[in-house]
Protein backbone atom coordinates (compact mmCIF):
# COMPACT_ATOMS: atom_id res chain seq x y z
CA UNK A 1 0.00 0.00 0.00
CA UNK A 2 0.92 3.42 -0.51
CA UNK A 3 0.98 6.66 1.78
CA UNK A 4 -0.13 9.59 0.37
CA UNK A 5 0.66 13.56 0.82
CA UNK A 6 -1.99 16.52 0.78
CA UNK A 7 -0.51 19.40 -0.57
CA UNK A 8 -1.49 21.36 -3.81
CA UNK A 9 -2.19 18.23 -5.32
CA UNK A 10 -2.12 14.76 -4.28
CA UNK A 11 1.67 13.01 -4.12
CA UNK A 12 2.31 10.03 -4.18
CA UNK A 13 5.54 9.62 -2.04
CA UNK A 14 6.14 6.46 -0.56
CA UNK A 15 5.05 2.83 0.16
CA UNK A 16 4.00 2.49 3.75
CA UNK A 17 5.77 -1.08 5.70
CA UNK A 18 2.04 -1.53 7.55
CA UNK A 19 -0.77 -1.92 4.64
CA UNK A 20 -1.86 -4.37 1.55
CA UNK A 21 1.26 -3.42 0.10
CA UNK A 22 12.39 -41.39 -3.98
CA UNK A 23 12.95 -41.76 -0.44
CA UNK A 24 13.39 -39.00 1.93
CA UNK A 25 16.70 -37.34 2.10
CA UNK A 26 17.06 -38.39 5.58
CA UNK A 27 14.48 -40.69 8.14
CA UNK A 28 11.53 -39.15 9.18
CA UNK A 29 10.20 -39.67 12.53
CA UNK A 30 6.30 -39.65 12.06
CA UNK A 31 3.52 -38.72 14.28
CA UNK A 32 1.21 -39.91 11.76
CA UNK A 33 -1.07 -43.01 12.55
CA UNK A 34 -0.25 -46.17 10.60
CA UNK A 35 -1.98 -46.70 7.50
CA UNK A 36 -5.73 -47.78 7.22
CA UNK A 37 -6.75 -50.24 4.52
CA UNK A 38 -10.07 -49.19 5.02
CA UNK A 39 -9.48 -46.12 4.27
CA UNK A 40 -7.13 -46.18 1.47
CA UNK A 41 -9.41 -48.79 -0.20
CA UNK A 42 -11.91 -45.79 0.40
CA UNK A 43 -9.55 -43.03 -1.06
CA UNK A 44 -10.28 -41.65 -4.46
CA UNK A 45 -7.70 -39.48 -6.42
CA UNK A 46 -8.86 -36.50 -9.03
CA UNK A 47 -6.16 -35.70 -11.43
CA UNK A 48 -7.22 -32.09 -13.27
CA UNK A 49 -6.23 -31.43 -16.24
CA UNK A 50 -7.45 -29.28 -19.45
CA UNK A 51 -6.21 -32.20 -21.29
CA UNK A 52 -8.82 -34.67 -19.09
CA UNK A 53 -9.76 -35.74 -15.93
CA UNK A 54 -8.35 -38.68 -14.55
CA UNK A 55 -10.30 -40.33 -10.87
CA UNK A 56 -8.03 -43.06 -9.45
CA UNK A 57 -8.44 -45.70 -6.58
CA UNK A 58 -5.47 -44.90 -4.07
CA UNK A 59 -5.19 -48.25 -2.92
CA UNK A 60 -4.98 -49.88 -5.84
CA UNK A 61 -3.98 -47.59 -8.71
CA UNK A 62 -7.27 -48.42 -10.87
CA UNK A 63 -8.27 -45.98 -13.14
CA UNK A 64 -12.58 -45.39 -11.66
CA UNK A 65 -12.56 -43.01 -14.49
CA UNK A 66 -11.94 -40.75 -17.26
CA UNK A 67 -13.70 -37.65 -17.39
CA UNK A 68 -12.93 -34.16 -19.86
CA UNK A 69 -11.03 -32.22 -19.01
CA UNK A 70 -11.93 -28.96 -17.13
CA UNK A 71 -11.28 -26.98 -13.23
CA UNK A 72 -12.85 -28.90 -9.96
CA UNK A 73 -15.25 -27.29 -7.77
CA UNK A 74 -14.43 -26.38 -4.50
CA UNK A 75 -17.05 -28.46 -3.55
CA UNK A 76 -15.52 -30.92 -5.95
CA UNK A 77 -19.05 -32.20 -6.69
CA UNK A 78 -18.48 -30.55 -10.60
CA UNK A 79 -15.70 -30.17 -13.02
CA UNK A 80 -15.93 -26.62 -15.03
CA UNK A 81 -14.24 -26.24 -18.61
CA UNK A 82 -14.54 -23.24 -20.60
CA UNK A 83 -14.07 -23.55 -24.27
CA UNK A 84 -14.19 -21.31 -27.09
CA UNK A 85 -16.66 -22.87 -29.62
CA UNK A 86 -16.87 -20.23 -33.06
CA UNK A 87 -17.35 -16.61 -32.32
CA UNK A 88 -18.71 -17.61 -28.64
CA UNK A 89 -17.50 -19.20 -25.27
CA UNK A 90 -19.21 -22.94 -24.09
CA UNK A 91 -19.03 -22.88 -20.45
CA UNK A 92 -19.77 -26.81 -19.53
CA UNK A 93 -20.31 -28.26 -15.98
CA UNK A 94 -20.31 -32.03 -15.24
CA UNK A 95 -20.98 -33.78 -11.96
CA UNK A 96 -17.84 -36.63 -11.01
CA UNK A 97 -19.92 -39.38 -13.18
CA UNK A 98 -19.26 -37.07 -16.20
CA UNK A 99 -23.40 -36.47 -16.31
CA UNK A 100 -23.79 -32.97 -18.25
CA UNK A 101 -25.17 -30.39 -15.03
CA UNK A 102 -24.98 -27.12 -17.02
CA UNK A 103 -24.04 -26.17 -21.34
CA UNK A 104 -24.22 -22.59 -21.30
CA UNK A 105 -23.56 -20.30 -24.98
CA UNK A 106 -21.91 -16.84 -23.90
CA UNK A 107 -20.92 -14.17 -26.67
CA UNK A 108 -17.51 -13.40 -26.75
CA UNK A 109 -14.51 -14.45 -26.11
CA UNK A 110 -14.91 -15.96 -22.36
CA UNK A 111 -11.90 -17.43 -19.94
CA UNK A 112 -11.86 -18.51 -16.10
CA UNK A 113 -9.92 -15.97 -14.55
CA UNK A 114 -6.10 -17.96 -14.48
CA UNK A 115 -6.47 -17.70 -18.06
CA UNK A 116 -5.01 -13.70 -17.68
CA UNK A 117 -2.40 -14.68 -14.78
CA UNK A 118 -2.35 -15.55 -11.28
CA UNK A 119 -5.68 -14.96 -10.06
CA UNK A 120 -8.67 -16.84 -7.58
CA UNK A 121 -10.20 -19.87 -9.50
CA UNK A 122 -13.63 -17.69 -10.08
CA UNK A 123 -15.48 -20.34 -7.91
CA UNK A 124 -16.97 -19.05 -4.75
CA UNK A 125 -15.81 -20.53 -1.84
CA UNK A 126 -18.87 -23.09 -1.67
CA UNK A 127 -18.69 -23.71 -5.16
CA UNK A 128 -22.56 -22.49 -5.95
CA UNK A 129 -21.09 -19.56 -7.67
CA UNK A 130 -18.79 -19.47 -10.60
CA UNK A 131 -17.22 -16.14 -13.03
CA UNK A 132 -15.94 -16.76 -15.86
CA UNK A 133 -14.27 -13.26 -17.31
CA UNK A 134 -13.72 -11.67 -20.84
CA UNK A 135 -11.28 -8.64 -21.72
CA UNK A 136 -9.68 -6.56 -24.26
CA UNK A 137 -8.18 -3.62 -24.35
CA UNK A 138 -11.12 -1.38 -23.66
CA UNK A 139 -13.29 -3.48 -21.52
CA UNK A 140 -13.69 -5.92 -18.76
CA UNK A 141 -16.83 -8.37 -19.09
CA UNK A 142 -18.03 -10.87 -16.02
CA UNK A 143 -20.05 -13.07 -16.34
CA UNK A 144 -21.99 -14.41 -13.26
CA UNK A 145 -23.16 -18.13 -13.13
CA UNK A 146 -25.30 -19.41 -10.75
CA UNK A 147 -24.76 -23.17 -10.84
CA UNK A 148 -27.44 -24.67 -8.42
CA UNK A 149 -29.72 -22.90 -11.57
CA UNK A 150 -27.46 -23.53 -14.23
CA UNK A 151 -27.65 -20.49 -15.39
CA UNK A 152 -26.27 -17.33 -16.14
CA UNK A 153 -27.50 -14.72 -13.76
CA UNK A 154 -25.83 -11.85 -14.52
CA UNK A 155 -23.16 -9.50 -16.79
CA UNK A 156 -21.48 -7.03 -16.04
CA UNK A 157 -19.28 -4.33 -18.43
CA UNK A 158 -16.65 -2.55 -16.65
CA UNK A 159 -13.18 -0.91 -17.95
CA UNK A 160 -10.52 -3.14 -18.81
CA UNK A 161 -8.54 -1.68 -15.04
CA UNK A 162 -10.67 -4.46 -13.32
CA UNK A 163 -10.17 -8.28 -13.27
CA UNK A 164 -11.54 -10.65 -10.52
CA UNK A 165 -10.96 -11.05 -6.95
CA UNK A 166 -13.68 -13.11 -5.56
CA UNK A 167 -17.80 -13.47 -5.20
CA UNK A 168 -19.61 -13.99 -2.37
CA UNK A 169 -21.31 -17.42 -1.01
CA UNK A 170 -24.59 -16.25 -1.88
CA UNK A 171 -23.93 -14.54 -4.93
CA UNK A 172 -25.25 -10.70 -4.00
CA UNK A 173 -21.59 -9.43 -4.58
CA UNK A 174 -18.38 -9.62 -6.32
CA UNK A 175 -14.84 -8.15 -5.69
CA UNK A 176 -12.85 -6.90 -8.22
CA UNK A 177 -9.26 -5.44 -8.35
CA UNK A 178 -8.91 -2.47 -10.14
CA UNK A 179 -5.84 -1.25 -11.14
CA UNK A 180 -6.19 2.75 -11.80
CA UNK A 181 -2.63 2.84 -13.99
CA UNK A 182 -2.25 0.37 -16.43
CA UNK A 183 0.58 -1.57 -16.08
CA UNK A 184 1.37 -0.68 -12.38
CA UNK A 185 1.29 -2.80 -9.69
CA UNK A 186 -0.61 -0.56 -7.66
CA UNK A 187 -4.00 -1.32 -6.87
CA UNK A 188 -7.56 -1.12 -5.25
CA UNK A 189 -10.55 -3.51 -4.36
CA UNK A 190 -13.22 -2.39 -5.24
CA UNK A 191 -17.18 -4.30 -4.44
CA UNK A 192 -19.90 -4.68 -7.22
CA UNK A 193 -23.52 -5.33 -5.45
CA UNK A 194 -24.66 -8.21 -8.16
CA UNK A 195 -27.80 -7.22 -6.41
CA UNK A 196 -28.44 -3.54 -7.30
CA UNK A 197 -25.94 -4.09 -10.53
CA UNK A 198 -23.83 -0.82 -8.81
CA UNK A 199 -20.43 -0.47 -8.45
CA UNK A 200 -19.83 1.24 -5.45
CA UNK A 201 -17.68 4.08 -4.40
CA UNK A 202 -16.06 3.01 -1.78
CA UNK A 203 -12.47 1.61 -1.70
CA UNK A 204 -12.04 -1.70 0.50
CA UNK A 205 -8.50 -1.15 2.30
CA UNK A 206 -7.32 -1.74 5.96
CA UNK A 207 -8.80 1.66 7.39
CA UNK A 208 -5.83 1.44 10.44
CA UNK A 209 -3.17 1.97 8.08
CA UNK A 210 -4.00 4.31 5.83
CA UNK A 211 -5.12 7.86 6.70
CA UNK A 212 -4.22 9.57 3.57
CA UNK A 213 -4.26 8.68 0.17
CA UNK A 214 -5.23 8.84 -3.40
CA UNK A 215 -7.34 6.23 -5.20
CA UNK A 216 -6.70 7.37 -9.00
CA UNK A 217 -2.82 5.87 -8.29
CA UNK A 218 -3.92 3.01 -5.96
CA UNK A 219 -4.17 2.26 -2.49
CA UNK A 220 -2.44 -0.99 -2.26
CA UNK A 221 0.67 -1.86 -4.17
CA UNK A 222 1.72 -5.55 -4.78
CA UNK A 223 1.47 -8.56 -7.35
CA UNK A 224 -1.27 -10.75 -7.16
CA UNK A 225 0.48 -14.51 -5.90
CA UNK A 226 -2.58 -16.90 -4.99
CA UNK A 227 -5.14 -17.11 -2.81
CA UNK A 228 -7.55 -19.59 -0.57
CA UNK A 229 -10.86 -19.34 1.24
CA UNK A 230 -12.00 -21.60 4.02
CA UNK A 231 -15.61 -22.90 2.64
CA UNK A 232 -17.80 -20.75 4.76
CA UNK A 233 -16.52 -17.92 2.59
CA UNK A 234 -16.21 -15.54 5.69
CA UNK A 235 -12.39 -14.35 4.52
CA UNK A 236 -10.79 -14.39 1.20
CA UNK A 237 -6.81 -14.52 1.43
CA UNK A 238 -4.71 -13.36 -0.95
CA UNK A 239 -1.11 -13.09 -1.18
CA UNK A 240 0.96 -10.41 -2.70
CA UNK A 241 4.64 -9.66 -3.22
CA UNK A 242 5.70 -5.57 -3.18
CA UNK A 243 7.94 -4.14 -5.35
CA UNK A 244 10.49 -4.27 -2.58
CA UNK A 245 10.18 -7.97 -1.92
CA UNK A 246 7.79 -8.07 1.53
CA UNK A 247 5.51 -10.60 1.14
CA UNK A 248 1.93 -9.65 2.72
CA UNK A 249 -1.69 -10.96 2.86
CA UNK A 250 -5.00 -9.35 2.18
CA UNK A 251 -7.49 -10.66 4.46
CA UNK A 252 -10.71 -9.69 2.52
CA UNK A 253 -14.14 -10.09 4.46
CA UNK A 254 -16.50 -11.02 1.93
CA UNK A 255 -19.50 -10.89 4.18
CA UNK A 256 -18.51 -7.41 5.97
CA UNK A 257 -16.87 -5.85 3.07
CA UNK A 258 -13.85 -4.53 4.64
CA UNK A 259 -10.07 -5.75 4.51
CA UNK A 260 -7.18 -6.34 7.27
CA UNK A 261 -3.55 -6.23 5.73
CA UNK A 262 -1.32 -8.66 7.45
CA UNK A 263 2.43 -7.46 6.55
CA UNK A 264 4.59 -8.81 9.54
CA UNK A 265 5.79 -12.48 7.63
CA UNK A 266 8.65 -13.92 7.64
CA UNK A 267 11.02 -14.16 4.26
CA UNK A 268 11.61 -11.77 1.06
CA UNK A 269 10.74 -12.69 -2.39
CA UNK A 270 13.40 -13.63 -5.24
CA UNK A 271 13.36 -14.75 -8.35
CA UNK A 272 13.93 -18.14 -6.85
CA UNK A 273 11.42 -18.05 -4.45
CA UNK A 274 8.01 -20.30 -4.84
CA UNK A 275 5.73 -19.10 -1.88
CA UNK A 276 2.52 -20.88 -1.24
CA UNK A 277 -0.54 -20.90 1.34
CA UNK A 278 -2.12 -23.72 3.09
CA UNK A 279 -4.90 -23.21 5.14
CA UNK A 280 -6.00 -25.80 7.88
CA UNK A 281 -8.74 -28.23 7.78
CA UNK A 282 -10.71 -26.12 10.87
CA UNK A 283 -9.62 -22.89 9.25
CA UNK A 284 -8.09 -21.86 11.89
CA UNK A 285 -4.59 -20.97 11.25
CA UNK A 286 -3.27 -20.20 7.91
CA UNK A 287 0.69 -20.92 6.53
CA UNK A 288 2.49 -18.92 4.62
CA UNK A 289 5.65 -20.80 3.23
CA UNK A 290 8.48 -20.28 0.83
CA UNK A 291 10.24 -23.88 1.05
CA UNK A 292 12.70 -22.36 -1.70
CA UNK A 293 14.12 -20.39 0.46
CA UNK A 294 13.22 -21.36 3.76
CA UNK A 295 10.58 -19.28 5.36
CA UNK A 296 7.30 -19.84 7.26
CA UNK A 297 4.60 -17.86 8.99
CA UNK A 298 1.96 -18.74 10.88
CA UNK A 299 -1.21 -16.40 10.87
CA UNK A 300 -3.98 -16.89 13.09
CA UNK A 301 -6.81 -17.03 10.49
CA UNK A 302 -9.46 -15.93 13.01
CA UNK A 303 -7.79 -12.91 14.35
CA UNK A 304 -5.99 -12.07 11.27
CA UNK A 305 -2.40 -11.73 13.03
CA UNK A 306 0.83 -13.24 12.47
CA UNK A 307 1.27 -15.65 15.37
CA UNK A 308 4.69 -16.94 14.51
CA UNK A 309 7.79 -16.79 11.91
CA UNK A 310 10.24 -19.10 11.27
CA UNK A 311 13.43 -19.84 8.85
CA UNK A 312 14.70 -23.08 8.15
CA UNK A 313 17.11 -24.91 5.89
CA UNK A 314 15.99 -24.66 2.35
CA UNK A 315 17.37 -26.88 -0.85
CA UNK A 316 17.15 -23.61 -3.39
CA UNK A 317 14.61 -22.14 -5.80
CA UNK A 318 14.04 -21.98 -9.31
CA UNK A 319 16.13 -19.58 -10.28
CA UNK A 320 18.74 -18.62 -8.28
CA UNK A 321 20.55 -15.92 -10.65
CA UNK A 322 17.57 -14.21 -11.17
CA UNK A 323 16.78 -10.59 -10.00
CA UNK A 324 14.67 -9.17 -7.04
CA UNK A 325 13.87 -6.31 -9.33
CA UNK A 326 11.39 -6.91 -11.35
CA UNK A 327 8.67 -9.49 -9.84
CA UNK A 328 7.81 -12.34 -11.95
CA UNK A 329 6.09 -15.03 -10.27
CA UNK A 330 6.26 -17.79 -12.38
CA UNK A 331 7.60 -20.42 -10.06
CA UNK A 332 4.65 -22.94 -9.40
CA UNK A 333 4.56 -24.34 -5.67
CA UNK A 334 2.16 -26.31 -3.50
CA UNK A 335 1.34 -26.40 0.01
CA UNK A 336 -1.17 -28.52 2.49
CA UNK A 337 -1.93 -28.90 5.85
CA UNK A 338 -2.59 -33.25 7.07
CA UNK A 339 -6.20 -33.43 8.04
CA UNK A 340 -4.99 -33.80 11.62
CA UNK A 341 -3.27 -30.21 11.69
CA UNK A 342 -0.28 -31.76 13.15
CA UNK A 343 2.05 -31.52 9.58
CA UNK A 344 2.77 -28.89 7.09
CA UNK A 345 4.23 -30.56 3.08
CA UNK A 346 5.84 -27.48 1.32
CA UNK A 347 7.26 -27.63 -2.40
CA UNK A 348 10.94 -26.41 -3.59
CA UNK A 349 12.30 -26.47 -6.72
CA UNK A 350 13.11 -30.19 -5.64
CA UNK A 351 11.79 -31.94 -2.82
CA UNK A 352 8.98 -31.50 -0.26
CA UNK A 353 9.61 -29.79 2.88
CA UNK A 354 8.11 -32.19 5.62
CA UNK A 355 7.20 -29.53 8.96
CA UNK A 356 5.57 -30.14 12.42
CA UNK A 357 3.05 -27.38 12.90
CA UNK A 358 3.40 -27.99 16.77
CA UNK A 359 6.76 -26.34 16.98
CA UNK A 360 7.73 -25.38 13.39
CA UNK A 361 10.90 -28.03 13.34
CA UNK A 362 11.98 -28.83 9.86
CA UNK A 363 11.52 -32.87 9.83
CA UNK A 364 13.59 -33.27 6.25
CA UNK A 365 12.66 -33.61 2.81
CA UNK A 366 10.67 -36.20 0.55
CA UNK A 367 11.45 -37.15 -2.97
CA UNK A 368 14.36 -34.90 -3.19
CA UNK A 369 14.56 -34.98 -6.70
CA UNK A 370 11.42 -34.34 -7.74
CA UNK A 371 9.54 -31.02 -9.25
CA UNK A 372 6.40 -31.36 -7.51
CA UNK A 373 3.48 -29.16 -8.27
CA UNK A 374 0.54 -30.23 -6.45
CA UNK A 375 0.22 -32.15 -3.09
CA UNK A 376 -2.72 -33.92 -1.48
CA UNK A 377 -2.85 -35.90 1.98
CA UNK A 378 -4.77 -39.03 2.66
CA UNK A 379 -7.24 -38.42 5.68
CA UNK A 380 -5.68 -40.42 8.24
CA UNK A 381 -2.31 -39.07 7.89
CA UNK A 382 -0.73 -42.28 6.33
CA UNK A 383 -0.01 -41.19 2.72
CA UNK A 384 1.34 -38.34 0.66
CA UNK A 385 0.11 -37.73 -2.95
CA UNK A 386 2.48 -35.45 -5.00
CA UNK A 387 2.37 -34.70 -8.58
CA UNK A 388 5.47 -34.34 -10.58
CA UNK A 389 5.44 -34.89 -14.64
CA UNK A 390 2.96 -37.17 -15.84
CA UNK A 391 2.69 -38.99 -12.40
CA UNK A 392 1.67 -39.05 -9.01
CA UNK A 393 3.73 -40.65 -6.42
CA UNK A 394 2.33 -42.10 -3.12
CA UNK A 395 4.54 -41.21 -0.30
CA UNK A 396 4.44 -42.67 2.80
CA UNK A 397 4.25 -40.05 5.53
CA UNK A 398 6.17 -42.44 8.29
CA UNK A 399 9.24 -42.71 6.40
CA UNK A 400 9.53 -40.70 3.00
CA UNK A 401 9.54 -44.04 1.28
CA UNK A 402 7.85 -43.61 -2.28
CA UNK A 403 5.06 -46.53 -2.17
CA UNK A 404 4.04 -46.69 -5.64
CA UNK A 405 3.76 -44.48 -8.95
CA UNK A 406 0.64 -43.58 -10.40
CA UNK A 407 -0.11 -42.46 -14.64
CA UNK A 408 -1.17 -39.22 -14.27
CA UNK A 409 -3.27 -37.45 -17.65
CA UNK A 410 -1.17 -35.46 -19.72
CA UNK A 411 -0.32 -31.94 -18.78
CA UNK A 412 -1.88 -32.68 -15.02
CA UNK A 413 -1.91 -29.38 -13.12
CA UNK A 414 -3.00 -30.95 -9.80
CA UNK A 415 -4.33 -33.95 -7.61
CA UNK A 416 -7.18 -33.83 -5.12
CA UNK A 417 -8.36 -36.28 -2.66
CA UNK A 418 -11.66 -36.85 -2.84
CA UNK A 419 -13.17 -36.22 0.42
CA UNK A 420 -16.48 -38.53 -0.93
Amino acid sequence: MRRISIGAAVLLVALVAVACGGPASGPIVSSARPASPSAAATERLLVESDAGTQITDAATGRTIATLPGGVLSPSQDLLVRVAREGSGTRVRGADLSGTSVFDLALPGEYSLPSAYGAAPSGFSPNGKWLVAVSRDAAESRFAVIDVARSAVASTITLSARFSFDAIHNDGSAMYLIEHPVPGATSYNVRLYDLRTKTLKPDIIFDKSSVTQYDPTVGLMDGTFHVSVAPTTGDWSFGLYMRPNGAPFVHALNVPGGYATCIVDLAGTWKASSMFSMALSQSGKWLYVVDAAEGSLSVIDAERQKVSQRTTFASRGGGDPNGSTHAIELKNAASAIVSHDGSRLYASSARGVAVLQTADLSLRGWFVPDLSVRSLAASADGARLYALSGDSVYVIEASSGRVLSQLAATPGARAVHLLSR
